[in-house]
């Protein structure tokens, strides 16, 4: 039985082409969701954070770079992968719970940082609502790297209500000023109202 490659039922170069490359490409079925409410260096850290690639303390010691140990430094508990400084560290569980109870949602319970990163796609808010709730994730991610490194290099204590409090502060500020809508006030910001 002859198979033919496209309709025209004749045989070409171009159509065995674009066969390989319909049967080999391959379509990635996570796409990172950019959010434009908030400063480009949070989406960066967010998207390097999906790819495993921010210097942890784990990667560094595979590079042989210098590191006294290698366990989580704001909880001491395991080794400090990207994983663990945004979804299984007891900071960054804490942090998702009262983000949860902020934002009116069900709990946020992640196994990866992917999912963190899509649980926007979930949550039955209206659009502007959708991609202000995306906002704070994002901003969660920034303010959670940011304590990290005020522990590691500045040996800064933490406190989760203080790191909350500036997640809050960060997301109004950044949606408010990038998003247009500058009939926010700090009431619907808090109250998480659009």
């Amino acid at each position: 039985m002859l198979q033919t490659l496209d309709a025209s039922r004749e045989f070409s170069v171009a159509s065995l082409k674009n066969k390989l490359i319909e049967l080999t490409y391959f379509r990635p079925s996570y796409k990172f969701g950019w959010n434009n409410w908030v400063p480009n260096k949070v989406c960066i850290l967010a998207w390097r954070s999906e790819l495993e690639r921010l210097p942890v303390l784990t990667e560094l010691a595979k590079r042989n770079i210098g590191t006294n140990s290698v366990l989580c430094p704001v909880c001491g508990d395991l080794e400090e992968t990207v994983e663990h400084c945004f979804v299984t560290c007891g900071l960054a569980q804490s942090v998702w719970q009262a983000i949860s109870l902020w934002c009116k949602i069900p709990s946020i319970f992640a196994f990866s940082i992917r999912d963190l990163l899509a649980i926007y796609k979930y949550v039955k808010f209206p659009r502007k609502k959708t991609k202000m709730f995306h906002a704070i994730c994002l901003v969660s991610f920034w303010c959670l790297w940011k304590v990290r490194n005020d522990i590691v290099f500045n040996g800064k204590m933490v406190s989760v209500v203080n790191l909350v409090g500036d997640i809050k502060a960060l997301s109004y500020l950044w949606v408010k000023n990038r998003s247009g809508e500058m009939s926010i006030s700090w009431d619907d910001g808090c109250g998480f109202k659009v």
